[in-house]
């Protein structure tokens, strides 16, 4: 048998281990959501082990990890870099975000708990509370749990889970929807989040009062919201690409669904 000494040492072992994968996860995704790492960008793998402080083998799970949610792309012998946000792939991921908002959105309506509205209601709370402090970051990460919360409301665990992957994908287009330097003027900024904060609270009441074809309705124009920030930006930024220093056409992007 085993010596107790030798276990513990293990389990502190594996402790450590998950830290630092978790470290190098929520830096990572900290940084790629903020737009600190750019689309595209090479992502230097020594750099963030002497930063860290932590193996190779911790990082990888972190990149891993980060691939899977579509932050970041592992490419076969040439290392990874941050996912790129061109306009296909926009079009793709409102897409695909569309049709799964609005059925969780709607399933959540019919067969959400007395213990899932409550949690529902306390994050569109503490959206509100965000943004009353215009704390950006809250508001970011208050929007991702308060979906997450209605996907996990609609009673299918694999649409929650596709639904949870796309949303944590959806961070950096949630950047554009609340940070200052996205909008020309700050009254723009504040229209849009209105739209916003009024639909939480809209989505809110068709979930309480299990209306699923009015959740469906707000789940779409919720959508309709980030993809219509898409496009002003786009537009506004003259670069015609979310990618950073590429150019792309204009023309080549659809506000439409």
């Amino acid at each position: 048998m085993r010596k107790k000494a030798e276990v513990a040492q293990d389990a502190a072992t594996k402790h450590v281990k998950g830290s630092g994968a978790s470290k190098a996860y929520q830096l990572l995704r900290d940084r790629i959501v903020s737009l600190e790492m750019h689309p595209g960008d090479d992502i230097d793998e020594q750099a963030l082990v002497d930063e860290l402080g932590i193996s190779r083998t911790p990082l990888r799970e972190a990149m891993i990890r980060l691939a899977a949610e579509g932050l970041i792309s592992i490419l076969p012998n040439r290392g990874a870099r941050v996912s790129s946000m061109d306009i296909p792939q926009l079009q793709e991921h409102l897409e695909a975000f569309e049709l799964t908002q609005r059925a969780t959105t709607r399933l959540a309506a019919l067969r959400r708990t007395q213990a899932d509205l409550a949690r529902i209601e306390t994050l569109v709370v503490a959206f509100e509370t965000a943004h009353e402090k215009e704390d950006v970051n809250g508001m970011i990460d208050g929007n991702w749990e308060l979906h997450l919360a209605i996907g996990n409301a609609c009673g299918n665990r694999v649409l929650a889970k596709i639904y949870a992957n796309l949303l944590t994908e959806n961070l950096r287009i949630a950047r554009l929807a609340m940070s200052y330097e996205t909008f020309p003027t700050q009254a723009a900024r504040q229209a849009h989040l209105n739209n916003i904060l009024r639909e939480h609270r809209e989505i809110l009441e068709a979930i309480r009062t299990r209306d699923a074809e009015r959740a469906d309705e707000l789940a779409a124009s919720h959508t309709n919201l980030a993809r219509k920030r898409v496009t002003e930006y786009i537009s506004l930024s003259a670069l015609g690409s979310m990618t950073v220093g590429a150019q792309a056409n204009v023309p080549g992007f659809s506000g439409g669904s």
